[in-house]
């Protein structure tokens, strides 16, 4: 035992130690400022650890000053109850209000009473200031490190739905990887720490504010997105959304002849008649589906089997379809779709895949039109379809830009007009268009119960958030229990 402790203890003198500690934050500072690709902040922040961990020359100056001059011990106290009083105010104004509410005046007093008191406390440097400051202290500190990793590394999702059943669970927690296709910048910098859009108790309060927003940009990653590869993507058609429907898409709805006869009607109802909420792009819902198509594949979609460039998809055991028996047209399985593995066990029952959308569904399916030639496609016939790719020029016809003309006027941000049968882009005509981003075509592994890329078309590179890497806990939603059989079980 005594040896243990003597061991014990020169491991914590060692990892203890000030230049050990100095020397590991350096190093990852310096990896990240690289990776972010601000080298230069080096020269500010690679002295401030320094003397924050080896010199403390800062810290025996501020005790200095606060011994000496009154007045500097008045201007500290102001200083740190504004700073964590427009914390406060800030965190009470984003919990209960809007942000293009009118209630400013309540947070102004949330944070002028909590930074009166706050000052008091710290001028005298009361237990209770001593009390607060290390717990504040030791707060901020976890909350950075966590967002970080968060924003760059890895974060945790939790599956809703069904529709990558059997290969993901509704009620899996997975561990998605934003390493591997890179992380995206903070495209909403002003946000709440560890959620998504909406506040916590609170599904119709923002959680973010678009004050300051950036553009896209995307850091080196360890790989690209890859046929077969389950990826977590915000929800291209998410950018509005219909708070009491938010599992249905805003566009969908817009197609819903019950809401009027025209787009416009449809509109004007959908806002009279219910909360309507615009997201930025990395705050729309995210979703998780199989790529089964990347930039410049052509896909074509037979008897419920996926071809690219004529390729047959790999098999995927846990995929599952709704079957039929081929002799009597009648489905077999009731109880529930049948996985790839499994469906050897019907052979004798000469099985096709069914589940087509019926008559009265045409229009659903991308490009949603209900005449010509498109409108024949069903959920196991489908395409052909072209995966726009950047760099590629596309000619423009009335035709195509059904299916196109979202990426081009919504994704990638350009002002379009049809007239007399001709496109008109940020105001000139234009027979072709090249395309500026990668796009991927996203279907779920429950390929009769999922509203993927089939329904609302193709996800943008500029969307994609990261590779799902494993599930690390599972709990059945319908009161099953834990699912011990699925915990730490990689995604294939």
């Amino acid at each position: 035992m005594k040896k243990i402790k003597e061991i014990y203890g020169k491991v914590r003198d060692c990892v203890t130690n000030r230049w050990v500690l100095f020397s590991c934050v350096a190093i990852i500072v310096t990896l990240f400022a690289i990776w972010y690709g601000a080298w230069w902040s080096l020269f500010v922040t690679l002295p401030l650890i320094y003397d924050y961990y080896i010199s403390k020359r800062i810290a025996g100056l501020h005790h200095k000053m606060v011994t000496r001059y009154s007045w500097w011990r008045i201007a500290w106290g102001v200083w740190c109850a504004l700073v964590f009083a427009i914390i406060v105010g800030v965190l009470v104004y984003m919990l209960f209000f809007r942000w293009n509410s009118s209630e400013v005046v309540l947070w102004f007093v949330v944070a002028l009473v909590f930074g009166y008191a706050l000052w008091n406390e710290i001028k005298e440097e009361t237990t209770i200031y001593k009390w607060l400051y290390s717990w504040v202290h030791a707060i901020i500190f976890a909350t950075v490190v966590a967002t970080l990793i968060q924003l760059y590394w890895f974060q945790m999702f939790v599956i809703p739905t069904g529709s990558m059943e059997s290969t993901l669970m509704a009620g899996d927690y997975i561990l998605v990887n934003k390493v591997s296709y890179g992380p995206r910048v903070p495209m909403t910098p002003l946000s709440f720490p560890f959620v998504h859009n909406t506040m916590p108790l609170n599904d119709t309060k923002p959680s973010f504010s678009t004050a300051w927003e950036r553009s896209y940009r995307r850091l080196a990653g360890t790989d690209q997105v890859k046929r077969g590869d389950v990826v977590v993507f915000n929800f291209p058609e998410g950018d509005t959304v219909v708070m009491e429907q938010p599992a249905m898409s805003y566009y969908e709805l817009l197609r819903n002849d019950d809401f009027g006869s025209t787009a416009e009607e449809r509109r004007e109802y959908l806002k009279k008649n219910y909360t309507i909420a615009v997201r930025p792009l990395d705050k729309k819902e995210n979703y998780i589906k199989r790529c089964v198509a990347v930039a410049g594949d052509s896909l074509v979609v037979v008897d419920g089997v996926v071809y690219t460039d004529g390729v047959k998809e790999r098999a995927v055991a846990t995929r599952q379809y709704i079957y039929a028996n081929g002799d009597t047209g009648r489905a077999i399985a009731l109880e529930r779709p049948i996985m790839d593995s499994e469906i050897a066990n019907y052979a004798d029952q000469n099985p096709v895949k069914a589940g087509k959308l019926s008559e009265g569904d045409r229009g659903m399916l991308i490009p949603h039109l209900t005449v010509g030639e498109v409108s024949k496609w069903d959920l196991d016939n489908f395409g052909p379809v072209w995966v726009p790719k950047a760099g590629a020029t596309i000619e423009l016809t009335p035709e195509n830009m059904a299916m196109y003309g979202r990426c081009i006027a919504v994704y990638e941000q350009r002002a379009v007009k049809q007239q007399d049968g001709k496109v008109f882009i940020d105001g000139k005509e234009a027979t072709e268009y090249t395309f500026l981003m990668d796009y991927y075509f996203m279907m779920g592994d429950n390929r009769h119960e999922s509203l993927d890329s089939r329904f609302w078309g193709f996800v943008p590179e500029d969307h994609i958030v990261g590779k799902a890497a494993f599930v690390w806990f599972s709990v059945d939603p319908n009161g099953g229990g834990i699912r011990w059989d699925r915990i730490f079980t990689r995604i294939e």
